[in-house]
Order: C-alpha cells, then structure tokens, then sequence
C-alpha cells in the first residue's frame, strides 16, 4: 500500500509541527486536511493544537508503544529557544539523576505548560540567548546552553537543576571549562548574587583542583563582592556565613554534597 505523500516526506521525524506540514503542501487549508486524514488513519498522533507525533512505518498497525524522546518532542514547543538547567545537564551528559521528569526550555516566546508522557515541558523565560550551542541528540540538532551557561544557569537557580546535590554532582562533572567565558557570562547575567555564588563555588577543593581555579581568579571575584549578603540554596536545616563571599550556605553543605 502506498503511503500517504505528506507522511512519507515527514518520515524521519519523530514531531512535527503545523507550520512545517504547511510548508511541504504549500497551503494551509490543504495541509489541514492532510493532517485529518492522517490522523483518521493511523499514521500521526494529535498531541495538542499545532504539534503532531508521527508514527513509524513500523508501528502502523500495531499495538506495541513506539519509543519517545522527551529532548525531540521538546525542540517543537517553541522557536528561539535552548534546553537549559537539569535539561542542558542531561543533554552534557553529566546529570546525576537516571530519571528526571522536568524539560526546561529557555526562550523569550512563552508557551503553555505541557505534560505528556509523564514528562512536564515548562518554559523559563530569558531575553539574554548568550551561551548556547547545538548539539546532536538522537540524530537530530537541539539547542542547549553549553557548559558555561549550563553552570552560571544552575548556580542561579539551584532549584531547577535537582538541587543542591544534583545540582553539583552534575557540573562538577564537566572534565574542564572555559573560566574567562565563565566570567563573560557572568557579567552579561548583570546578577550580583551570582557573583558570590561562583566564586564559592570556584574556591571549593574539588573544583579548584578539576579545573585549575587560581587564586588570581578567586581574587578577581572577591573584588566584586559588596558588603550585602546573599543565600544560596538554604533550606530548612538553616545556614551559615562564608564571609569571604558575603554568601549564605546550608549548615550541611559538605555532607549534602558528598552524599550518594
């Protein structure tokens, strides 16, 4: 049986949009009605209004489950966009976590919360598109921060990045970095908290020794800090002052880290 002309020039992609049928048909009326009778017969799977999932040729019918993948679903959801915090770890390959249910998607178009699939797709707004790059995953080209932004981004907002001890475990597992474009983005964030952030982070042990942290750097950092204190990451157990950085941290810190 010979397949549908619109599917088979759609096959390779796992998600597709509205817009990109249109633009294989060359009109929208028509594309809508390609999309209806694909849908009536099987071959793509309405997920929301726009976005479609195309089944396999080997999946038509059949009752098995096709795979999914939450990063290819994800790069449809909205255009100018990055994976970013726990997405961009997973994606680094250097997540902690074996199973996170959170995508993040930076970007300064906002789209509504979507779950599917167990998953929870939630949009975290940034104007600044700084750091990023492309990656391949799956065979297809995503956007994600690069190591860099990965770790200004999860610094600032620990909680979006598991917290504090996935957080951590994850981008003290980046091999190397670039310290001058930390401090690059570190000033195209304009946040002063993450100033004292980094730099603690910069100064403990394990980083210092992995990435080569001089005290040169640490002293370029402690130059910017003011007399105004800030917390990172203090939870119930209560937290102490680093006065070198003007920084609150958890009283537990050293053992949350280690911990697992």
């Amino acid at each position: 049986m010979a397949l549908p002309f619109l599917y088979r020039k759609l096959l390779g992609e796992k998600f597709f949009t509205f817009q990109e049928a249109t633009a294989i048909v060359g009109d929208r009326r028509a594309a809508s009605t390609n999309l209806q009778r694909l849908v009536r017969g099987g071959y793509v799977k309405p997920l929301k209004r726009g976005l479609y999932q195309l089944v396999p040729p080997e999946y038509l019918d059949s009752k098995r489950v096709q795979p999914f993948d939450k990063f290819l679903l994800g790069r449809k959801l909205v255009s100018h966009y990055f994976f970013s915090y726990h997405s961009a770890l997973e994606i680094h390959g250097v997540a902690n976590s074996a199973a996170f249910n959170t995508v993040y998607l930076s970007s300064p178009k906002q789209f509504r919360v979507m779950r599917h699939n167990g998953i929870d797709y939630v949009w975290v707004r940034k104007t600044k598109l700084f750091g990023t790059e492309k990656a391949v995953w799956s065979d297809k080209e995503v956007v994600v921060s690069d190591r860099e932004r990965t770790i200004i981004d999860c610094l600032d907002r620990i909680e979006l990045a598991g917290g504090l001890e996935e957080a951590f475990k994850g981008i003290t597992s980046f091999s190397a970095v670039d310290k001058e474009r930390l401090l690059s983005y570190l000033t195209s964030s304009g946040k002063k908290s993450l100033i004292r952030k980094l730099g603690f982070f910069l100064s403990m042990e394990e980083v210092r020794r992995t990435w080569g942290v001089d005290d040169a750097l640490l002293r370029k950092l402690r130059h910017k800090v003011t007399d105004k204190v800030y917390y990172f990451a203090v939870g119930k157990e209560g937290g102490r002052l680093v006065k070198e950085w003007n920084l609150i941290v958890p009283k537990n810190l050293e053992a949350v880290v280690a911990a697992g």
